[in-house]
C-alpha cells in the first residue's frame, strides 16, 4: 500500500498545523489511548507534511540529567548519590559502571557475612508430601540429573508422536513432570495446590503457562487475513482464560496472577511493532556524541529519526521533537524519547509502519491488532483488579520484548497509582538479568515511573531462554543479547536487586510509598544477598515492598525456609493442558539439568526422606546445596 494512501498519515495530516504537540503527564482518563495535548509555542508544520525549520532556539542544558536534578530537588524519590542517577557514564554504560549499593551495605560477598541468614531445610518441604509424591518427585529429579536424557527429551516425545503413542508418553510426563511442576488443569486441583501452599506460609503467582512464538516458515499471501482473523479469536481465548485464573486466584487471599503478553496477541504483530527499538535505541547512543545521555533537535533529526521506519515521511522533524522535549529545553534522553514516541501516542505510529516493500517495520493493520492487544489487556487488569488480585507480566523472548515492555508500562502508568502502599492491586513488570541491557532498561522504566508519578513494581529473574537467544543472534547475524557469562548474569542480577532495596528503604526512612520488588531467583546466594541487606538497612517487610519467589516444584527447601522466616515468599504456580504446558515442562527440565549436581544432591536427599519414612527412623535437618544458578 503506498504511504500516502495511509488512512493513519492521513488522519494526521489533517492535523491543525499551527503548534506543535507533546504528551501530557497526567492521565485522567485511563481509557483514553490518545495522550496528547497542546501548548502554545511557535508556529510548525503538520508532522507528516510540509517540511519545517528547527524549533527555536534553547539556553544550554545544564550538565546535570534530569533524574539528577529530580532526585536533588525532591528526597522523596531518593535518587541521590545513587546508581539510579542518570549519570553521564551510566548514560551510555548502564548503571553496572554506577555505585554499587551492595558494596556500599558491605554486603557484597555472600561468603563474606558473618552469619550466614538463609538456612534451607530440606525437611520443612519434604515432610508435607506423601510417600506416593516423593517417589514421584525422586524420579522426575533422576530424569533432570541426565544432562542427555534432556536433551533428547524433545526429541523423543516427537518420536512417540509419530508412532502414534503420544498417549503413553503423555501419561508418563502426566505422572512425573506435570504432577510435580504444575498444579494441574482443573479448578479444583489448582485452587486445592494453592491453599496447600497458603497453609505453609506460601503465597501463589498462577500461572497459565501456554506459550506462544512466531510460526516456523513464511505465511502465504492468500492466507494473511485469515491467519489474521485466526491469531485474534485465540488471543480472545487467552484472554477468557486469564479472566479465569484471576477468579480461581481470588479464592486464596493476597494472591498474584502471571499473564504473558504474548497470548493477547498475533506474536507477528509484536515482533513487526518491537522491530524498531534496537535501531532507536542503537542511532540514539551513536548520536549522542558526548556520552551525556541527551541529544539535541540536529541530533534528533540527522540520527534518531530516521532509524525509525517511518522516520524519512516525517516533513517536519521540529514539530516531532517539540513533541518529545517535554519540559522544551533543547534535549531530550532515552527516557523523553520512550514516552513520546511509543504507539500509545497516535502521532507516533505512524514512525512505526513499514515504507513501501520494505519489511522493516508494522503494517496497517499491526495498528488495529494493537489496539486490540491494550484493550484485552486493560480488560484482563480490570477484572484483577475487581478481584484484589495482583498482576505479574511475564518476559518472554528478545524479539517480542520491546511491546511486552511498552504494554507493561502503559498497565502501570493506568494501574500502579502512588496513592497507598496496601493498593490491591500492582502490575508488575519482569526483568531477565541475563540480558546485558537489563539494567539500564529497569533504571530507565524506574526514572520513567518518576516522572509519570506511578510506583514502580519489578520482579527480577535470570531468565529462561538463554540457548535460543544465543543460537538466534548467531543464525540472522546480530550481537548477542545475553550476557557473555554466567559471572556477569549473577553481578547484574544483584546489582539489580541492590539498587531496588536501597530505593525501598530510602522510601521508607522517607514515610514514601517505595517501589515494590519481587526477587525471584533459585540462586540461595542471591537470596542470602537480598537477606542481608534487608537487615543491614531495617526494611519493613509487612507491607510486601520486598517479596521472594521460586518456581513450584524447586527449591522447595529455600522456599519453606523463607515462609519459617516469617517473609513474603510465593510460588510460581503453572497450570493448563498438558499439550499448552509441554514446553514449559521442557524447560523446567533443561534449567535443573544445567546445574546437575544440585540437583543429584536433591534426589539424595529425598532417597533418603523415602528410607527414613519406610525405617521409622527419627527426622534430622537435611541441609541443601545452593549451586541452583537460576
Amino acid at each position: 500500500m503506498p504511504t500516502s494512501a495511509s488512512p493513519v498519515v492521513a488522519a494526521i495530516t489533517r492535523l491543525n498545523a499551527t503548534q506543535p504537540l507533546r504528551p501530557a503527564v497526567a492521565y485522567a482518563q485511563p481509557t483514553r489511548l490518545s495522550f496528547i495535548h497542546t501548548r502554545r509555542a511557535a508556529p510548525a508544520a503538520a508532522l507528516y507534511s510540509r517540511a519545517a525549520g528547527p524549533p527555536a532556539a534553547h539556553p544550554p542544558r545544564a550538565l546535570s540529567a534530569r533524574g539528577e536534578s529530580a532526585a536533588l530537588s525532591a528526597a522523596a524519590r531518593g535518587l541521590a548519590a545513587s546508581a539510579l542517577q542518570r549519570a553521564p557514564a551510566a548514560a551510555r554504560e548502564g548503571p553496572v559502571a554506577a555505585k554499587d549499593p551492595a558494596a556500599s551495605a558491605g554486603i557484597a560477598d555472600a561468603g563474606a557475612a558473618a552469619e550466614r541468614l538463609l538456612q534451607p531445610d530440606a525437611s520443612l518441604a519434604l515432610d508435607h508430601q506423601n510417600m506416593a509424591k516423593l517417589l514421584t518427585v525422586w524420579m522426575v529429579y533422576q530424569a533432570c540429573g541426565s544432562t542427555r536424557l534432556v536433551q533428547l527429551a524433545p526429541k523423543i516425545l516427537k518420536a512417540f508422536e509419530r508412532l502414534r503413542l503420544a498417549w503413553l508418553s503423555n501419561a508418563v510426563v502426566r505422572r512425573t513432570f506435570f504432577a510435580w511442576f504444575c498444579a494441574g488443569e482443573k479448578e479444583r486441583e489448582i485452587v486445592h495446590t494453592m491453599r496447600v501452599l497458603k497453609e505453609s506460609g506460601i503465597g501463589s503467582i498462577l500461572d497459565f503457562s501456554a506459550e506462544a512464538d512466531l510460526p516456523e516458515g513464511e505465511v502465504a499471501a492468500g492466507a494473511a487475513d485469515a491467519a489474521r482473523a485466526h491469531a485474534n479469536v485465540k488471543a480472545d481465548a487467552f484472554a477468557k482464560e486469564y479472566f479465569h485464573g484471576m477468579h480461581m486466584a481470588a479464592q486464596v487471599p493476597h494472591a498474584f496472577a502471571a499473564i504473558k503478553i504474548t497470548g493477547l496477541a498475533d506474536p507477528e504483530v509484536l515482533y513487526r511493532l518491537s522491530m524498531p527499538h534496537r535501531p532507536l535505541r542503537e542511532a540514539f547512543l551513536a548520536a549522542d556524541h558526548d556520552n551525556d545521555g541527551r541529544v539535541d533537535y540536529t541530533q534528533f533529526k540527522d540520527a534518531v529519526l530516521p532509524a525509525m521506519p517511518g522516520g524519512e515521511r516525517v516533513a517536519s522533524p521540529s514539530g516531532m521533537f517539540s513533541m518529545v522535549d517535554a519540559n522544551g529545553d533543547g534535549q531530550v534522553d532515552w527516557v523523553d524519547i520512550q514516552m513520546a514516541l511509543g504507539m500509545d501516542n497516535p502521532l507516533a505510529r505512524p514512525l512505526y509502519l513499514r515504507a513501501g516493500a520494505s519489511e522493516y517495520g508494522a503494517l496497517e493493520s499491526d495498528i488495529e491488532d494493537y489496539e486490540r492487544l491494550v484493550s484485552r489487556a486493560r480488560a484482563v487488569v480490570q477484572q484483577a483488579t475487581a478481584k484484589g488480585v495482583r498482576v505479574m507480566i511475564d518476559a518472554e523472548h528478545t524479539y517480542f520484548q520491546p511491546m511486552i515492555d511498552h504494554v507493561a508500562l502503559v498497565l502501570q502508568r493506568e494501574f500502579n497509582a502512588m496513592a497507598t502502599q496496601s493498593a490491591q492491586t500492582l502490575v508488575y513488570n519482569t526483568y531477565q538479568m541475563y540480558r546485558a541491557d537489563a539494567l539500564q532498561r529497569m533504571t530507565d522504566d524506574y526514572e520513567r515511573a518518576l516522572r509519570e508519578g506511578w510506583r514502580f513494581s519489578a520482579k527480577l529473574v535470570r531468565g529462561a531462554y538463554m540457548e535460543l537467544e544465543r543460537a538466534r543472534a548467531a543464525e540472522l547475524g546480530y550481537a548477542s543479547p545475553i550476557n557473555a557469562t554466567l559471572d556477569a548474569t549473577h553481578a547484574m542480577y544483584n546489582r539489580g536487586v541492590a539498587l531496588l532495596l536501597d530505593r525501598v528503604a530510602a522510601a521508607q526512612r522517607q514515610g514514601a510509598v517505595p517501589p515494590a520488588l519481587f526477587v525471584a531467583t533459585h540462586n540461595n546466594d542471591s537470596i542470602e544477598l537480598a537477606l542481608q541487606q534487608l537487615r543491614a538497612l531495617q526494611i519493613d517487610t509487612a507491607s510486601e515492598p520486598v517479596m521472594f519467589g521460586q518456581l513450584l516444584g524447586m527449591q522447595d527447601a529455600t522456599s519453606y525456609a523463607l515462609a519459617k522466616a516469617g517473609l513474603p515468599i510465593y510460588k510460581y504456580v503453572p497450570y493448563g493442558s498438558l499439550d499448552e504446558v509441554m514446553p514449559y515442562l521442557i524447560r523446567r527440565a533443561q534449567e535443573n539439568s544445567a546445574v546437575a549436581g544440585a540437583i543429584r544432591h536433591e534426589a539424595a536427599l529425598v532417597m533418603a526422606e523415602i528410607r527414613r519414612r519406610l525405617l521409622g527412623r527419627a527426622r534430622q535437618p537435611q541441609p541443601v546445596a545452593s549451586e541452583a544458578t537460576s
